[in-house]
């Protein structure tokens, strides 16, 4: 993630999350189309803001803390009708119940965690189509089948389970994945090393694009066959294979990037597809505060993280390899961060040898089905 200021001038950094500027408290909001942060200076209009001479309203979510998301319109004649719902938001296609007071917190961790997904896939110029544009296009669902009021352990009355997952462009994530004592108990019942709100929509929109990049291209098709195996086995073959495998059989750590990419060549790509956005975000947030990767670890041969290129860089051509070596580099000093304030390492993974011809695989795939405008990602059929 870039690192932002607001336009008063004061050192104190302005965050993709932030709502108001700690210097100068100023409103600001985030234009995805724009890709940039707003100072937005109120108008005798009221919902109405100005931002270097343009006029933007804030998305109807902000109302409730959830989405610091603005859109541009033309000039004060457009603010007719109800506040309209920002790029991000225009996704949604069903949110949790708000009238139930601890949803709406849980319903800001998942908001929060989305904007950044999709802040990353517009960086990388790919298709972001929606149901308006495509029946398989991109929409989000948050549900539950339990009550939060006890981290949800009790079941809902009435209520169908909801699973995490991808199914023709809707991803649904389950409320409980917001909560992080359930989330937690989670993680130890599956025996994950990581599991994390963020991670949850990498992994879910690797599956879309699969849908949507590979899918229907016989020379990119061929090329998963040979990494990540035949995808037409059957899917729940391999989930009943998975849940009955013997948790202490590590042998897959010498093929996958996790014991979950073991069950079925779709969710190895997922895996893999999501540990590359953890990369090149991570790198993208250290280059973009000055940090350098330390010459002990790192090459000679390697840049520096504050001078790497990186694939959201518009007409740069990224060398996979220094990237990567900058990353397996930079994760050992951020593990070492963590251990240091007593938490758990940031990125308890190896990428080994397998891996790393997988992830290679997704890095040219989305510079080979990058789009050429931003224009061009939003644009309706």
């Amino acid at each position: 993630m870039r690192r932002f200021t607001c336009d008063c001038g004061n050192a104190a950094p302005l965050f993709f999350e932030n709502f108001h500027c700690v210097s100068c408290n100023n409103s600001v909001g985030y234009c995805f189309l724009e890709e940039s942060m707003k100072t937005l200076k109120p108008t005798q209009t009221a919902g109405l803001y100005l931002s270097n001479d343009k006029h933007y309203r804030t998305c109807a979510n902000r109302q409730e803390g959830v989405c610091n998301g603005v859109i541009e319109i033309a000039n004060e004649k457009d603010m007719t009708g109800k506040a309209p719902l920002c790029f991000a938001c225009h996704f949604n296609d069903n949110i949790p119940d708000l009238k139930i007071p601890s949803h709406i917190e849980l319903w800001r961790r998942l908001e929060k965690a989305k904007r950044r997904l999709l802040q990353s896939l517009m960086a990388l110029r790919l298709p972001l189509p929606d149901k308006q544009q495509s029946p398989e296009g991109l929409s989000f669902s948050f549900m539950t089948d339990k009550k939060a009021s006890d981290h949800f352990r009790t079941p809902i009355t009435h209520s169908g389970p909801v699973f995490t997952g991808h199914a023709q462009g809707d991803i649904t994530i389950n409320l409980a994945e917001a909560d992080d004592v359930a989330r937690h108990r989670m993680r130890e019942d599956m025996g994950e090393q990581y599991r994390t709100l963020l991670g949850h929509f990498r992994h879910e929109i690797g599956h879309f694009y699969w849908d949507v990049l590979i899918r229907d291209d016989a020379a990119w098709l061929a090329k998963f066959r040979s990494l990540f195996g035949d995808p037409d086995l059957s899917y729940q073959e391999a989930l009943e294979r998975h849940y009955h495998r013997d948790p202490n059989d590590t042998s897959w750590q010498s093929q996958y990037i996790s014991a979950y990419a073991t069950m079925h060549p779709w969710e190895d790509w997922a895996e893999t597809f999501a540990h590359y956005l953890h990369m090149i975000d991570t790198i993208e947030t250290a280059r973009s505060w000055g940090l350098q990767s330390h010459s002990g670890l790192r090459s000679s041969s390697v840049p520096v993280i504050a001078d790497m290129p990186l694939p959201q860089d518009a007409n740069v051509d990224v060398n996979f390899e220094l990237l990567l070596e900058n990353w397996l580099h930079f994760s050992v000093i951020l593990n070492a961060l963590n251990r240091s304030m007593g938490t758990d390492d940031a990125y308890p993974f190896v990428v080994v040898g397998p891996v790393q011809q997988k992830l290679k695989m997704i890095h040219e795939l989305l510079r080979a089905k990058r789009m050429p405008t931003k224009q061009s990602i939003v644009s309706k059929k």
